[in-house]
């Protein structure tokens, strides 16, 4: 059963149906961009790893002097691998903050939504459409509105 047969059935007032459908786009957000996230800290980490790998075991022999340090410098191999770790290191730290903000605005939302539930569900005899309605987007959205 969705959030809409629930409004059309009246167990959910119109107001609750839209802060609802507000939190579930929020949820989405966030795990869009906590997604973004992990795909970014994988790549950054490969990228670490290529880094790694090329210095110190392609390039090992060069590193024990100080000219073969700066022959490794002046490679364009060197600085298109520096460079591809630099921004792959930027949109990690683009997607983090991004995740950080969808996931502080949802637990905003969602902290609201618990302290205000008297306000949201009107007075029903033993509680059953709102003990639907959270168990529907705790199993379907994966939201918690039984506790903060």
């Amino acid at each position: 059963m969705s959030l809409d047969t629930m409004k059309d059935k009246g167990m959910l007032p119109a107001l609750t149906f839209e802060i609802l459908q507000e939190l579930i786009k929020r949820k989405e957000k966030e795990t869009f961009w906590k997604k973004r996230q992990s795909i970014a800290g994988i790549f950054l980490m490969v990228s670490g790893c290529i880094f790694v790998l090329y210095f110190f075991i392609v390039r090992n022999q060069r590193l024990t002097t100080l000219h073969g340090i700066a022959q490794i410098i002046s490679e364009p191999s060197s600085w298109l691998i520096g460079a591809a770790g630099l921004l792959l290191f930027f949109i990690y730290i683009r997607t983090y903050r991004a995740a950080e903000d969808a996931e502080d605005d949802f637990d905003e939302l969602r902290a609201e939504v618990i302290d205000r539930g008297w306000e949201l569900w009107p007075k029903e005899h033993e509680g059953n459409g709102r003990y639907e309605v959270m168990h529907y987007l705790l199993d379907e959205k994966d939201i918690n509105l039984f506790y903060k």
